[in-house]
């Protein structure tokens, strides 16, 4: 292998700038730049590593079609020039894809209590399959409208929307809290099996009280997969019970997903002989609290 010093021999160093600099010159972006701030080209020469800097990002985003794409080790970042107090520098901004990313972290933010992956809740109303697909059959065409009615006038009566396994609920109602914080609302989506989970786990911890209350609180609120969990007097009567009581008085929506409807609920929440009553209890508070709707798959409809 040739030492670099003899790589470079016969090469004119100033040259190969000179030609660098005239290609810089020509370049759109470059003279958009030099226009903007009234600069003339022989700025170029003192500031060279700071424009081929930038010209060297600017070819690398140029045909950019999103952040999966994105080949640098900050993916969502862009460098540009600016001109503080006579000196061109290089700084890095988020670019248009990474602008996006920016605002959908912002808006992941609002979700104050949450147990599922931010890929689900990253659901954006319009994109639903329920939105697009047609014909849609009788079921899934009321829940769409009692949906779309929400979203232009929410109020304290939430939804339960119950269906097979696989059919969008949970999907469904991401999308309608994701909707929600673009308006500036906190809202709440919880797992509601792997909720009483993490609140059994955080016993003797003093985190308990916690994850209860941000749960009864929060202004919008999301109980996925209602009755698939492991039932039992201190799950039905203790927690679920005392989360609905107290945001039926105080008017907070509430929304539910179920693989079961509200009569199939009743056998699953008595437990033993004689529950009769509290389970009638736990459903009168949920039909209190939402309108239930049916989802449908949509590969059954013709």
């Amino acid at each position: 292998m040739r030492p670099v010093g003899n790589l470079l021999e016969g090469l004119d160093i100033g040259d190969l700038k000179r030609e660098s600099l005239l290609k810089l010159s020509r370049q759109k972006h470059i003279r958009e730049f030099l226009d903007m701030n009234h600069l003339r080209e022989n700025i170029l020469d003192e500031y060279w590593v700071e424009f081929l800097d930038y010209h060297d990002d600017v070819m690398t985003c140029q045909n950019c079609q999103s952040l999966n794409q994105c080949p640098k080790e900050n993916p969502g970042l862009e460098k540009v020039l600016k001109f503080y107090d006579n000196k061109v520098i290089v700084e890095l901004e988020a670019c248009q894809f990474g602008q996006v990313l920016k605002e959908r972290k912002e808006l992941l933010k609002r979700f104050v209590i949450k147990n599922v992956h931010d890929d689900i809740l990253e659901k954006d109303f319009v994109s639903l399959d329920l939105c697009r697909s047609t014909p849609l059959s009788n079921y899934n065409e009321i829940t769409l409208t009692y949906l779309l009615q929400y979203l232009k006038s929410p109020n304290h009566i939430g939804l339960f929307l119950h269906g097979d396994s696989g059919v969008g609920k949970t999907t469904i109602l991401a999308s309608l809290m994701y909707e929600l914080t673009k308006r500036g609302h906190e809202v709440g989506f919880v797992h509601f099996p792997t909720y009483l989970l993490d609140l059994k786990a955080s016993f003797g911890s003093g985190e308990n009280q916690g994850f209860l209350d941000k749960v009864m609180n929060v202004e919008y609120l999301v109980l996925d997969a209602i009755g698939e969990e492991n039932a039992t007097a201190w799950s039905r009567d203790e927690i679920l019970l005392t989360i609905l009581s107290y945001r039926q008085i105080n008017k907070l929506p509430t929304f539910f997903t179920s693989l079961y409807g509200y009569k199939e609920l009743k056998q699953v929440y008595t437990i033993k002989k004689g529950d009769e009553i509290r389970a009638n209890t736990l459903l009168t508070k949920m039909k209190a609290l939402s309108k239930e709707l049916i989802v449908e798959s949509l590969t059954k409809q013709g």
